[in-house]
């Protein structure tokens, strides 16, 4: 299937918003704009043989504007296709320089370099024969539904071109209308992802301000702290869940996967049915189609991608002025689309920071040593945390150094000091069922010492 088929396929059964629709790229009406190209480039004699023939060498110059030496022709015939950017905005201006070398023409022995060569330099002649000033710069004009070629009646060309002896440029219009085109709707791009990380991140806050709330009672806590696991374990955007690096950001099929898995797993553990409260059920919907919505601007963003990079390959396929890697690499600081982060890096982290961080893991607050939560975290100097009691019976057992990275009397110089503070209220506040199994615990120790004790009990 064509692609410009299957675009249009992707955002009718995605259920793509118009408003997204609207700014996607519009492959067709780029494709149009290539077919004028190529007859702009046929009207001036260059077959797509001849293009070859002159820019078979281009694709190794990202060149803006030539130096005097490189400006001097090493054949009687030497062309080359620029792209510039306007010095007072970001619009693209394409080009086309040829260098005219009329007293070694005659020596070539290529009969089409000679008969280019006359070609152009009659047409460009006879274009510039009423212009007084000497310009070098013509341009390639629809009139009367018919092409023409003339002097450049904008100063577009002058503001970016520097023509030299031998020298002519020719403006084409269609590829001008192509970049401009293509840049337009990158901008476009931009805007939406802008306005979709706003509304996006407005998103998080708000379930953040209802999951605070709702986790003031037990029950949800630990719903919310279980449905937030299963999420976290599901690595529905990053493997892992490493949103720093965009090398391990899940592709879309395995995205939608995930979220499917994700889903299923809810409603096996049947979390939602023992929640409290209906709006807390409201905010996992919000939560779920917030993910959703994330996953509908990645597909965008993937679909536009694709078109961007086939639309520039189709349109070096027809004209042969290899633009495929050089209009990406000129524009690419002025639009985030294509160099900013990734928004599933973005809203991701921030989700990670907002939202999942309200309703901590035990993971993140147990002992390396006994495995249960770390009451009374103490941190060593190293910054290792493990619960005092752990801490207490290391030391009498003689060990003093940190188990974990065998930082020396990291143990032995440790006091009330090392107590984490913040780490402990945090620890109270969502773990109240761990604490308390922890303190029982620590009472059948404790009654095990006193009865068994021939020494010290720990406290």
């Amino acid at each position: 299937m064509k692609f410009a088929k299957v675009l249009q396929q992707t955002l009718i059964e995605e259920d793509i918003p118009e408003e997204w629709v609207e700014a996607a790229i519009q492959y067709k009406v780029l494709k149009k704009c290539i077919g004028k190209v190529v007859k702009e480039l046929e009207f001036l004699g260059l077959s797509k043989a001849d293009r070859k023939l002159l820019l078979q060498d281009s694709t190794t110059s990202n060149t803006v504007e030539l130096d005097d030496d490189e400006t001097q022709p090493n054949n009687p015939v030497v062309a080359k296709y620029f792209l510039a950017k306007s010095r007072r905005s970001n619009e693209v201006i394409p080009y086309l320089k040829i260098a005219i070398d009329e007293r070694a023409r005659e020596q070539l022995s290529h009969d089409r370099f000679q008969r280019l060569a006359r070609l152009i330099k009659e047409k460009v002649e006879k274009a510039l024969a009423s212009d007084e000033e000497g310009q070098k710069i013509v341009e390639v004009k629809e009139q009367d539904d018919e092409l023409v070629l003339s002097p450049t009646t904008s100063n577009t060309g002058e503001e970016v071109v520097q023509v030299n002896e031998n020298e002519i440029v020719i403006m084409l219009g269609s590829d001008l209308k192509f970049f401009g085109t293509l840049n337009s709707e990158l901008e476009n791009l931009d805007r939406i992802t802008q306005e979709e990380e706003v509304r996006l991140v407005q998103q998080i806050d708000k379930i953040a301000d209802e999951v605070l709330l709702f986790t003031t009672k037990k029950s949800d806590l630990y719903n919310w702290r279980e449905l937030f696991k299963i999420y976290l374990d599901s690595e529905i955007f990053f493997r892992y869940n490493e949103t720093s690096s965009k090398s391990s950001e899940r592709g879309a099929e395995q995205i939608r996967a995930n979220l499917k898995t994700f889903a299923s797993r809810i409603d096996q553990t049947q979390v939602l049915e023992r929640m409290s409260k209906k709006k807390s059920l409201a905010a996992y919907r919000h939560f779920y189609d917030l993910n959703e919505r994330l996953f509908k601007i990645l597909q965008f963003q993937s679909i536009n991608t694709t078109a961007l990079r086939k639309i520039l390959k189709k349109f070096d396929k027809q004209t042969s002025l290899n633009v495929s890697a050089r209009f990406p690499a000129l524009i690419s600081s002025d639009h985030i689309f294509m160099t900013g982060s990734s928004i599933a890096q973005t809203i991701c982290g921030i989700m990670q920071t907002k939202l999942l961080t309200l309703v901590p893991q035990i993971d993140d607050y147990s002992c390396p040593i006994c495995v249960g939560i770390a009451y009374k975290p103490i941190r060593l100097l190293c910054g290792h945390v493990f619960c005092v009691r752990c801490l207490v019976k290391m030391k009498h057992r003689g060990k003093t150094d940190c188990p974990m990275c065998r930082s020396s009397n990291a143990i032995a110089l440790a006091d009330s000091s090392n107590l984490d503070v913040e780490a402990m209220q945090i620890i109270k506040r969502s773990f109240p069922i761990e604490v308390k199994e922890k303190l029982k615990e620590s009472d059948k120790e404790r009654y095990k010492e006193v009865v068994n004790s021939k020494g010290c009990v720990i406290a």
